[in-house]
């Protein structure tokens, strides 16, 4: 037996429970009155007791064979009762203010769903780039530019477009230029000195690699000067004779260089005020079949990872807790930097509202807007849902199909676009068919229809953003579905653009409109425009769209 300290041997050995003894009279016998157990029977060896024992030898009475015991009832059963009794109290407690997954497995959907096997295995496949993709992509700009122009660019996407290399993540743009240019089908690749080492250390296509030159500047010169000096040193050595219609003349400058960039440039050379520009951006406009797989592909895991976190959610969740579950949910997809915008109710009035620990009540929305990343190509979608316990008002889900029919509008008109042989359909046409649905549920006109848009007034005062976006490398990049100058712009076979219509009716605005304030809707999904060989134009999801208030 172990050893009990001593201090501790009397509350040890003290009995569970108390036991009156009585004696032959029928008193209360005290535990100095009572007689020993006689299997403690310590009077003829009391010198040999532990210290444990009373001076007169005795422990406290448990049982006495001389004697009628009568015990008290114990307390212990009952409060084992009660305790039993409170566990589904508190679970009933637990379910109505503060529900969860573990007290409330009603609200979710359906258990983790998997991706197909055979989807994860296409998309993998889609991650080997083509051969000969940058050296095409570096003929196709060359071809484009005159002989005695050059093109000319920052470390961004549109250099990792057409080099390979050098992208955002690869080089951390500062004061210092570090220029690209590209000229009769050679890359210039402008660096501090003190940085060519490290910038020497950046992977460059195989394929590429013997179209690079390199071109140093040090801190007390002009990187513009040098660069300018060189292109014309190098002008002058293809030059015949006199003839100088190959020498560098004019640049034409990248959507993403930084102004001080073309300031410093335009002090030494002349920038093309033409239409260059225009043509060498319809160049990533115009996705190839292998960006259009890439962009499904983050699409539909962007969607199955909202799907998941949809399931995990329940009543009484935080924004801020959702936004976390979609997280995990796209890295378990493998897509990169996947992240999104997570807002209930009212907040979802506000279009990139940023997340609170506001709590999903049972009238209230969910819009979720996600993207990430697979093979460097970006998705982007958004849905507002419900979960199958809350209770929307009638009058919110009228609004969502309202926004649905806004996002199907455009994708209509591309279509009706055949009939009436109209092959040149712009970007401002697809932005007021959405544009005018949402109008007309403002005005409460019954009557719409689509052959009635030129009647109608484009209205950004509820439906307050454009309707699109290019999408590729970039979240956001051109073309744009808009009204004003970029929405002149026609479609194009190739152009993948986001379609993404919203009504936002802010808690705080003066007047309600069709009686409802605090609620914001917002459906996207992603569109490929393609031609067929007829001339007709027919359009691809990338996802979606929902076709009943329900689906996500």
């Amino acid at each position: 037996m172990f050893c009990i300290p001593v201090h501790l041997q009397e509350e040890v050995f003290r009995p569970r429970y108390e036991l009156h003894q009585t004696n032959e009279a029928g008193e209360v016998a005290t535990h100095d009155q009572s007689p020993l157990p006689t299997h403690m029977n310590v009077s003829s060896e009391k010198e040999d007791l532990p210290s444990m024992y009373s001076e007169k030898g005795r422990v406290l009475p448990m049982y006495n064979e001389n004697v009628s015991t009568k015990p008290t009832r114990t307390r212990r059963p009952k409060s084992i009762l009660v305790k039993l009794l409170l566990i589904p109290l508190f679970m009933i407690w637990q379910y109505i203010f503060f529900p969860s997954v573990e007290f409330n497995p009603s609200s979710r959907l359906h258990e983790y769903e998997e991706l197909d096997s055979t989807i994860i295995a296409s998309c993998k496949s889609y991650l080997s780039l083509p051969s000969s993709t940058y050296n095409n992509r570096l003929s196709t700009l060359s071809d484009i530019l005159p002989q005695e122009m050059v093109w000319i660019s920052e470390p961004g996407p549109s250099t990792y477009y057409f080099i390979g290399s050098f992208s955002e993540e690869e080089w951390f743009l500062s004061e210092r230029p570090f220029l690209i240019s590209i000229y009769q089908n050679k890359i210039i690749l402008l660096t501090p000195s003190f940085e060519s080492l490290r910038a020497k250390l950046i992977d460059i296509p195989e394929e590429l690699k013997d179209k690079v030159e390199w071109v140093e500047w040090n801190e007390d010169q002009s990187p513009y000067q040098i660069l300018s000096d060189y292109l014309k040193q190098e002008s002058a050595v293809g030059a015949v004779g006199d003839d100088d219609d190959d020498a560098v003349k004019r640049f034409v400058l990248d959507d993403g260089v930084r102004q001080f960039i073309g300031k410093g440039l335009r002090d030494v050379m002349d920038e093309d005020k033409g239409d260059v520009q225009d043509e060498i951006r319809k160049i990533r406009e115009r996705k190839s079949d292998w960006e259009k797989n890439l962009l499904k592909c983050a699409n539909q895991f962007t969607l199955h990872a909202i799907r998941n976190t949809r399931n995990r959610m329940y009543l009484g969740i935080t924004e801020s807790h959702t936004g976390r579950i979609l997280r995990e949910e796209m890295d378990k997809t493998g897509l990169i930097g996947g992240e999104g915008l997570v807002l209930f109710g009212e907040n979802a009035a506000l279009p990139h509202g940023s997340g609170t620990d506001r709590k999903l009540g049972k009238d209230d929305l969910v819009l979720i807007d996600a993207g990430g990343k697979w093979g460097g190509y970006v998705s982007d979608i958004t849905r507002t849902f419900s979960l199958p316990s809350s209770k929307i008002p009638k009058e919110h889900i009228e609004l969502w199909e309202t926004v649905r029919l806004a996002q199907r509008a455009p994708y209509e008109l591309l279509l009706s676009a055949n009939s009436s042989n109209s092959s040149n359909l712009t970007f401002a046409e697809l932005d007021r068919s959405a544009r005018e649905i949402v109008s007309h549920w403002k005005n409460r006109n019954q009557d719409f229809n689509l052959e009635s848009r030129s009647d109608v007034d484009v209205d950004f005062s509820i439906f307050t953003h454009r309707l699109g976006h290019g999408i590729g490398l970039e979240g956001h990049e051109s073309p744009y579905v808009i009204q004003g100058k970029q929405g002149e712009n026609e479609i194009q076979p190739g152009n993948v653009f986001s379609l993404e219509p919203g009504i936002y009716l802010p808690a705080n605005m003066k007047s309600k409109i069709n009686g409802l304030r605090g609620i914001g809707v917002r459906l996207e999904d992603c569109l490929i425009v393609e031609q067929t060989k007829q001339g007709n134009w027919k359009g691809e999801w990338l996802s979606g769209p929902v076709e009943k208030w329900g689906d996500i």
